[in-house]
């Protein structure tokens, strides 16, 4: 069977920035998922353990939030993805439900919304594909796909990245890229290490 091509696109610059070593990297991304062909398959929150084990904290003391803050330990304790669903009630005036097989609640509703809490700790593109392949193999039925992300071109995220420094951070901005950054990337783009730091050192 031919491998499903799914296009994922991002929202957040900061993602960027992270992946590319400017900063640290992001612990949570909103993703918008489509076919190939176009067709828009829905939205997902992307969540990982440091954004979620921050969040904790704030939540263990609230009694309305326990389903939740138990779910979230339960997901911090092992090291495999899980899924967090948002239902509308049923008369709801903007009532949405997804558009793919669900789990419905017990009014038989199916969610309007699903996180992904990924086992990673920050978000790197594997998280990212590893991520959604997972959610269309449990939902969709995709058993093989290829994910293509929507790339913010590292031109752009470091030029995006400057300027956020600038207005928010004061003074001039050096921008350094780390071995591990480097060694991703030459795996990534198929070039060699001195390659990919100069097309690095090109882009500041």
């Amino acid at each position: 069977m031919d491998a499903k091509k799914i296009i994922v696109k991002t929202e957040s610059s900061n993602l960027w920035w992270g992946i590319y070593g400017l900063c640290d990297k992001a612990g949570w991304e909103d993703l918008e998922l489509f076919y190939e062909s176009g067709e828009r398959i829905g939205a997902v929150c992307l969540n990982t353990k440091c954004y979620l084990r921050n969040a904790l904290n704030d939540l263990l003391d609230k009694e309305d939030e326990k389903e939740f803050s138990d779910a979230v330990q339960k997901y911090i304790s092992d090291h495999i993805c899980h899924y967090w669903f948002y239902y509308d009630e049923s008369d709801d005036e903007d009532f949405q439900e997804v558009n793919y097989d669900a789990p419905k609640n017990g009014k038989g509703v199916k969610p309007r919304f699903i996180d992904i809490w990924h086992p990673d700790e920050e978000i790197d593109l594997k998280t990212i594909e590893t991520g959604v392949s997972l959610f269309v193999k449990d939902f969709l039925g995709i058993k093989s796909c290829i994910v293509d992300i929507d790339t913010e071109p590292l031109e752009e995220a470091v030029k995006s990245f400057k300027l956020h420094q600038e207005r928010f951070g004061g003074g001039d901005v050096k921008v350094e890229f780390s071995d591990e950054l480097i060694s991703e990337l030459s795996e990534r783009l198929k070039m060699e290490k001195k390659d990919v730091l100069e097309k690095l050192n090109l882009s500041i």
